[in-house]
């Protein structure tokens, strides 16, 4: 946005010459959606970061989803295994030079979760869709999570 002009050593930033109003709101929405760009990508660190380290510590309240449809990610190492991608994918996402690919695997990794629905219907719904279990709702805010993924994938730098 700023430009730098370069005065001897020194580097001074060129105040934009703004024509109206209409000009000065243009900066304004850039600006912010970089900010809530940021907001996004520190939110979604956050959350990965977090279950992340449960599945790593064995204190995920999502083993006994895991144990009643993919058994195998429930027992060590897979399930610190998974809580140390997902961290992973948290420290990417803050990191501006990874964000778009960790938001990529991020998406994939949502996309798997939702195989849950067609795997094991019964976990995800109660009696019968479209009513949501606790599982199926706590599958159902993935919706949301690959929504913000697709948002910092697709953000134009």
């Amino acid at each position: 946005m700023l430009e730098q002009v370069r005065v001897g050593n020194l580097r001074q930033p060129e105040i934009p010459s703004v024509k109206g109003p209409r000009e000065i709101g243009s900066y304004f929405v850039r600006d912010s959606q970089a900010v809530a760009t940021w907001l996004l990508r520190i939110s979604l660190a956050g959350v990965f970061f977090w279950f992340g380290m449960l599945k790593v510590t064995g204190s995920s309240p999502v083993v006994e989803l895991l144990r009643n449809s993919f058994g195998f990610l429930a027992s060590a190492p897979y399930l610190q295994l998974l809580g140390a991608g997902e961290v992973i994918i948290g420290v990417g996402l803050l990191v501006p030079r990874f964000s778009r690919a960790a938001a990529a695997i991020m998406v994939m990794h949502l996309f798997c979760t939702l195989g849950l629905a067609f795997i094991s219907p019964s976990l995800v719904f109660a009696p019968s869709f479209p009513v949501l279990t606790m599982q199926g709702e706590f599958l159902a805010k993935n919706l949301v999570l690959i929504s913000a993924g697709l948002s910092v994938i697709l953000k134009k730098e």
